[in-house]
């Protein structure tokens, strides 16, 4: 397939993000040229204009509504030059332009904390693991920082190039369960934890409740599509292995026509 190298912005925000930083060593390191955009340009929209992807890392989650404002950075507080910068993502004010975005179109990468953005948008997803429906305390469930093995479902472009089985990084990440009617509106998993054993290095308390859990999932909406990594494929640019599932974002929807 002929590829067309797509226009790609990463989100970032003022002082700067680590998982942005990474994700910018990560695609300069593989020359693909980017942008990166702050919450302010987000939130003015038309990004179908100027962008195809945007890339949203682990961090880049909606601002709590129960924090007054007051207690957040102002422009003001900070230097002019780069006064365009300083902002967070809201529900009211960005959600609209990230829901446009993809409708018009646009692909969505969204990473760790950021993946919220599925249940935002109100797809068929939950959260996941859950014990009765009620979220795990660390006394039962805690992985912070091993290697799991994740099922793929190698069919998919997103997993162009990957094994049936990968090895995936996990530091206590969301993960999703697909709710009736996903299949319907075309809510697919691409990785999942198909065993209750699926540890292969460190060490994982309660890693039952992993078994079923899917780690990455897509979604069309509209005209676009959102990815959802919940463990992060490029954490820290160590784990290689799991480069190929951004990449294959970035680049094979577009070039597959999915």
């Amino acid at each position: 397939q002929r590829l067309r190298l797509p226009r790609i912005a990463l989100w970032d925000q003022y002082g700067g993000s680590m998982t942005a930083g990474w994700a910018r060593f990560l695609l300069e390191q593989f020359e693909f040229p980017y942008k990166v955009v702050y919450p302010p340009t987000i939130d003015a929209g038309a990004l179908n204009e100027r962008f195809d992807v945007l890339i949203l890392p682990d961090g880049a989650a909606f601002a709590d509504a129960a924090v007054p404002a007051t207690r957040r950075l102002q422009p003001e507080d900070v230097p002019e030059e780069f006064r365009d910068r300083v902002g967070t993502m809201t529900v009211a004010r960005t959600l609209p332009q990230i829901r446009a975005f993809l409708e018009g179109g646009g692909t969505v990468l969204a990473i760790g904390s950021a993946t919220a953005l599925g249940s935002e948008l109100g797809l068929p997803i939950a959260n996941a693991p859950l014990d009765s429906g009620e979220p795990l305390p660390r006394s039962r469930f805690y992985v912070p920082g091993s290697i799991l093995s994740m099922r793929v479902d190698t069919t998919a472009s997103l997993a162009h190039g990957l094994p049936p089985v990968a090895d995936v990084y996990y530091d206590n990440s969301p993960g999703f369960r697909l709710l009736p009617g996903a299949d319907e509106v075309g809510v697919r998993q691409i990785g999942w934890f198909d065993t209750g054993t699926p540890l292969r290095s460190g060490w994982a308390w309660g890693q039952r409740f992993l078994h079923g859990v899917a780690g990455v999932v897509q979604a069309p909406v509209g005209k676009g599509m959102l990815v959802l990594y919940g463990p992060d494929p490029y954490f820290r640019y160590q784990p290689h292995g799991t480069f190929k599932l951004l990449f294959n974002g970035i680049l094979y929807r577009t070039a597959l026509g999915e």
